[in-house]
């Protein structure tokens, strides 16, 4: 399900966590929900984003909609876009054919040096800026874009970035709840925390 941004499910749209978890739990065999935004505006009433912050109010909502018991839920945060994850591995990408046939990244692009997760501000612009075509267009090229980035990982991974990180670790702790039984809701409240 595309539920737009965080945005659109914080603030006087805080409900429609639920609904969509709602949604989600009507689905026959729901070992587990994956929620993969942007995390690059803060929620109404924040001054910065704070992934763990958010991350742990979402899973608190997740329980009170019944995450932990009846399916799994984790929350993750691509900082600042999704796009820094193709950035952070576009080494391995640049010079080769989208899978579809179109050009892609132009030969010889490399990611920058500095930590893309904290200095890459429109990292749809930096992607499209090292297209062939000279745009990116989020709709056709982002899927083609990410079917070149898994066929290696080892690229994105060696950068480090954090939120890419947590990404991997959700997915298995997610795949460990469905394997084990044991539901899951990530990332973890501390008890007494509201």
């Amino acid at each position: 399900m595309r539920v737009g941004g965080v945005s659109c499910l914080t603030g006087r749209r805080e409900a429609d966590w639920a609904r969509y978890l709602g949604v989600a739990r009507r689905r026959r065999h729901l070992g587990g929900v994956l929620l993969l935004l942007d995390g690059d505006v803060p929620p109404t009433g924040q001054r910065v984003f704070c992934p763990g912050e958010v991350g742990r109010d979402f899973s608190r909502r997740a329980r009170e909609a019944g995450a932990g018991v009846l399916f799994s839920v984790a929350s993750v945060f691509a900082m600042q876009e999704y796009e820094s994850w193709l950035i952070g591995g576009i080494e391995g990408r640049a010079g080769r054919q989208l899978p579809d046939g179109r050009p892609g990244i132009m030969a010889g692009t490399q990611a920058p040096l500095q930590d893309i997760e904290q200095t890459i501000r429109g990292a749809k612009g930096w992607v499209g800026r090292h297209m062939e075509s000279g745009t990116y267009k989020e709709t056709t090229d982002q899927v083609q874009l990410t079917r070149l980035l898994i066929e290696d990982l080892g690229p994105l991974r060696q950068r480090g970035l954090s939120s890419f990180s947590r990404l991997e670790r959700a997915l298995r702790q997610l795949v460990d709840g469905i394997r084990s039984g044991t539901h899951v809701v990530t990332p973890v409240v501390a008890e007494g925390e509201s």
